[in-house]
């Protein structure tokens, strides 16, 4: 009887988590439709999340992983997990899956070793069902806080074993989870095993009544990133091809978000008045935003000169824009102090601040780091930057440009803190260990 019961309830809760899912969808489909017909980048990954284009995906002699990682962030922090895995298990499937167009993009260029790139389908059972059953994952990875209830519960119903890694909610995530406790109990008892960031993360996991003996705590997967290194010959060649004369100060902007760039020119105006030769890099987040921001530098009267046309440069522009992806870290790389945007913008609530760390280079974020409290605690605890209001900015920014070394041995400190925080990965496999042995059955 108990059985009966159990799974008439569990059909009443999916039940209830499609139609959710349907009226969403359908308050979306205005935006959806706009998009699909103005923005060419969105059809593939539309018709692709519906299940129309998918690509071929079929169960192959060996075993197969299915990684997903919704966007950029998360596509770089499991570059190293991915491929320790693809290396112990060289004949396995690995499919690697994101939600975002950018998110595909860089999990394209960073995990190219990856059998498959998809965009995961849309959670309705209808669409994930099909897919799941023909790639018949044995192990699936889900990273941070990408929650899929459908996508989970048919692979589980396939026989895969499931897990989180780098696991992390938001205090409003939490809370929204706990208004549902009869979904959540079931979302969260799918998983094997939860490796997450760090212990308040995991209070907040035992709120939402994820099970407590799947924990297990492993740090943060970003702090093992794997990061290019350009030689000193090769800074001084992009420097010289950007048009940045040896001597001439560099500041990054990286990840910025609008109305951040509004906010950053306010402030650049005033500091370019004392100091004229500041040279600018900055990166927008999403490549769509690319011409929305050429055209704001243009408003705005800054000498600016878009990275696509940098052979017409005249050494004069104030400000390089980037609209190119994957050239974040190469332009940290080139600059003396960096930026990182999401920050200054409480819709996001920060970006990695510990990239410009890996490269020596003192950071910059504003107010807004919501989603990456254990990084701001980090940056704070060693020193290697500063968390700054925009009227704070100006002054953060003219003190390093007026004292060098005060700004160099702030970079040593991030050094320092990438060297001493290192070893998530290892810890992570190791957690994994009793699942991965299920690869080589």
């Amino acid at each position: 009887m108990s059985n009966i019961v159990n799974v008439l309830f569990n059909f009443f809760v999916s039940v209830l988590y499609e139609c959710s899912l349907i009226l969403i969808a359908l308050v979306a489909l205005p935006k959806l439709i706009y998009q699909f017909i103005m923005h060419k980048k969105y059809r593939a990954s539309l018709l692709t999340r519906l299940g129309i284009r998918y690509p071929k995906i079929e169960k192959n002699n060996h075993r197969t992983v299915w990684i997903h990682a919704v966007s950029v962030g998360e596509a770089k922090a499991i570059v190293s997990l991915a491929r320790e895995i693809k290396q112990l298990f060289p004949e396995s499937q690995l499919i690697i899956s994101s939600t975002t167009e950018t998110g595909h993009m860089e999990a394209k260029r960073s995990l190219p070793f990856a059998d498959k790139h998809v965009y995961l389908p849309l959670d309705l059972r209808c669409i994930v069902s099909p897919i799941i059953s023909k790639a018949s994952p044995d192990l699936v990875i889900l990273s941070e806080s990408d929650f899929w209830y459908n996508f989970l519960s048919c692979a589980k119903n396939k026989g895969a074993v499931i897990a989180l890694v780098n696991g992390k909610i938001s205090e409003k995530s939490m809370n929204r989870f706990c208004q549902v406790p009869f979904f959540s109990k079931r979302l969260m008892n799918l998983f094997d095993i939860m490796c997450l960031q760090n212990e308040s993360y995991k209070e907040r996991f035992i709120k939402i009544f994820s099970p407590i003996d799947k924990m297990v705590i492993t740090g943060n997967l970003k702090l093992d990133d794997e990061y290019p290194q350009l030689s000193n010959e090769d800074v001084q060649h992009w420097r010289k091809r950007l048009g940045i004369d040896p001597a001439q100060p560099v500041l990054t902007i990286g990840s910025s978000h609008n109305p951040e760039e509004q906010i950053f020119l306010d402030v650049l105006k005033r500091i370019w008045k004392k100091f004229p030769t500041l040279k600018v890099i900055l990166v927008p987040r999403h490549p769509e935003r690319f011409k929305d921001v050429a055209a704001l530098l243009d408003r705005e009267h800054i000498q600016s000169i878009k990275f696509s046309e940098i052979q017409r440069k005249t050494g004069k522009e104030q400000v390089i824009l980037i609209d190119t992806m994957g050239m974040l870290r190469m332009c940290y790389q080139l600059s003396d102090i960096a930026i990182v945007g999401g920050s200054y913008t409480s819709k996001v609530g920060g970006h990695n601040i510990l990239e410009p760390c890996w490269y020596g280079k003192p950071v910059l974020f504003g107010p807004y780091m919501h989603t990456q409290v254990e990084l701001v605690g980090l940056i704070k605890h060693y020193e290697a930057g500063f968390q700054v209001n925009p009227d704070e900015l100006e002054k953060k920014i003219e003190d390093w440009l007026s004292n060098p070394v005060e700004r160099d041995e702030v970079g040593r400190k991030g050094l320092r803190l990438i060297k001493e925080v290192k070893g998530s990965t290892k810890r992570t496999m190791s957690a994994l260990e009793p699942l991965l042995s299920r690869l080589q059955k």
